[in-house]
């Protein structure tokens, strides 16, 4: 090889080094930006479970969680993880305020699981779109209420409805509350809906993929396609999320239906609940369990039955101690509520 050829040589040998170097350079410069960028604010999409009967206690939660979402500047959108056949009007109503406002401040994607129904279909219908999965239920906009039934004024000096009841008052308080949530519905989603009001007021619930071509949805995806939707809509490149869970850990409450009502399960001690009946409900009735009775017992009759119980097992035996027995014990497991239910 001559003298020039080898020249040519190590100069491009020369240039490939510098070429090498010199991008080697770079990314020491702009890598650490680049990773910077998904931790610096606005890189999250937050998803909130959503999951359990609506109660007091989920909506405290749940409106926790969205103030903060919105008091956080690294949160850039938010999913709901719905899960719920629906509870209490007052919570529902609750829920879906702090959704709206949530909605007006960053995107909102909704992303129903195994149902989301009645009071859960409520609080998440001002979210910008509803993901449903192909066997998810949705809907059953109305209301669940016993009829109304009269009861006798009270006598003496008080109002004569304070203890008694007005029969015609109820009725109208129910259509009210129905009246309520399939307006509000028709306003959320009127637009969207291919069926009239009268139709939608029948309370029906709808299989995912029926429920995006009535209107009742509007995308068949799993929670990880409404989060990659949510992060979109926030012009999120890379992001990171942050599940937030609500309600209780221990699965109460619980929602029971007798042929008569429904009624709430709050956990009391082991083996025991206290049982709360739910006179006016947003609640999709079949996806309730349903049981023939509920047997309502005191605090005294846990205790008399235990010592009863106690008094005729042949293994107690009374000669093993000369000390005599304290009838002031109970059972560990004993209700100190005014009522229950046996688990």
């Amino acid at each position: 090889m001559s003298t020039e050829q080898l020249s040519d040589v190590l100069t491009r040998r020369q240039q490939i080094a510098v070429v090498v170097v010199a991008a080697a350079m770079l990314g020491a410069v702009f890598a650490p930006i680049a990773y910077g960028a998904t931790n610096e604010p606005g890189d999250t999409v937050a998803v909130v479970e959503v999951e359990g009967p609506v109660n007091a206690a989920l909506a405290d939660d749940v409106e926790a969680e969205l103030t903060e979402v919105r008091n956080n500047e690294s949160v850039e959108a938010v999913v709901l993880k719905i899960d719920t056949s629906g509870g209490a009007p007052v919570a529902s109503e609750r829920m879906y305020k702090s959704v709206q406002r949530t909605s007006e401040e960053m995107p909102v994607i909704a992303s129903v699981q195994d149902i989301s129904a009645s009071g859960g279909y409520y609080a998440m219908a001002p979210a910008d779109d509803i993901y449903v999965l192909p066997t998810s239920q949705v809907g059953s906009i109305g209301l669940n209420a016993i009829a109304p039934q009269p009861s006798p004024p009270s006598e003496g000096p008080s109002g004569p409805d304070k203890t008694g009841s007005n029969e015609i008052q109820q009725w109208a308080q129910q259509q009210t509350l129905a009246d309520t949530f399939v307006e509000t519905m028709m306003h959320q989603r009127g637009d969207e809906f291919e069926m009239p009001r009268e139709e939608v007021a029948q309370a029906d619930v709808y299989l995912g993929t029926e429920a995006v071509q009535n209107g009742f949805a509007d995308e068949v995806g799993s929670l990880d396609e409404a989060v990659h939707d949510a992060a979109e809509r926030a012009d999120l490149n890379t992001y990171q999320v942050d599940t937030r869970e609500t309600g209780s850990d221990i699965g109460f409450p619980i929602l029971i239906r007798t042929d008569d009502q429904i009624v709430a399960v709050y956990d009391n001690d082991p083996g025991y609940g206290e049982v709360e009946p739910l006179g006016l409900a947003y609640v999709h009735q079949d996806s309730v369990p349903h049981i023939d009775t509920i047997e309502r017992f005191s605090a005294t009759d846990i205790e008399t039955s235990t010592h009863d119980a106690r008094a005729n097992d042949p293994t107690e035996d009374d000669t093993t101690s000369d000390e005599p027995a304290d009838d002031s014990t109970t059972d560990d497991r004993t209700s100190t509520g005014n009522g229950g239910v046996g688990s």
